[in-house]
């Protein structure tokens, strides 16, 4: 059933504070900002809308889990878990 499980998607990935993975308001980082290397480690702020790659990847990956999870038969619909999870959601609701 679309609706409870929705809304046990949105809650956790509100709790968690990744919701813009989920609706793609959070887009794939092209590059580094800077050096590949840097000298210190480097990290974005928990809610940041502009984080390093792989930082965006952690917490795509994260989101895409939790929606692919909670599926009973994720093959049977057709799911590519390799996709984004904004792809996987999109793909979901249509």
């Amino acid at each position: 059933n679309w609706r409870p499980y929705k809304r046990e998607i949105l809650f956790a990935v509100q709790s968690k504070g990744v919701t813009g993975y989920i609706d793609g308001t959070i887009p794939k980082p092209n590059s580094y900002p800077g050096p590949i290397y840097p000298t210190t480690q480097q990290t974005t702020p928990l809610f940041s809308p502009t984080p390093f790659p792989e930082e965006w990847e952690a917490c795509d990956r994260l989101v895409a889990g939790a929606i692919v999870s909670n599926i009973t038969d994720p093959v049977g619909l057709g799911i590519d878990k390799t996709k984004r999870a904004s792809e996987i959601w999109s793909m979901l609701r249509s």
